[in-house]
């Protein structure tokens, strides 16, 4: 009996490597995030794919959802964790 062929494996897009600096009690949610995740899903899951997943989520909410993230942006900046020149 002849086997069926695997169809070719997809392509992958390229990685880009960029640099964050999170807070203490951010890396501590992150970590937290990537532990559920992997309980949920059954095998391990990055920090990079739970931050991967997170803009790929609020990318495609409507308008209010996003609004409400850039009020946590303002919030953050407001803060003292700013980086750049007001516009």
């Amino acid at each position: 009996m002849a086997r069926t062929p695997k169809p070719p494996p997809q392509e992958q897009p390229p990685l880009a490597v960029h640099t964050v600096t999170l807070t203490p009690d951010v890396v501590t949610t992150l970590q937290r995030l990537s532990r559920d995740a992997s309980d949920f899903l059954g095998r391990t899951v990055s920090s990079s794919a739970i931050v991967r997943a997170l803009v790929r989520q609020i990318d495609q909410q409507d308008p209010p959802a996003m609004d409400a993230l850039f009020l946590v942006v303002e919030k953050e900046m407001k803060n003292g964790r700013l980086w750049g020149k007001k516009k």
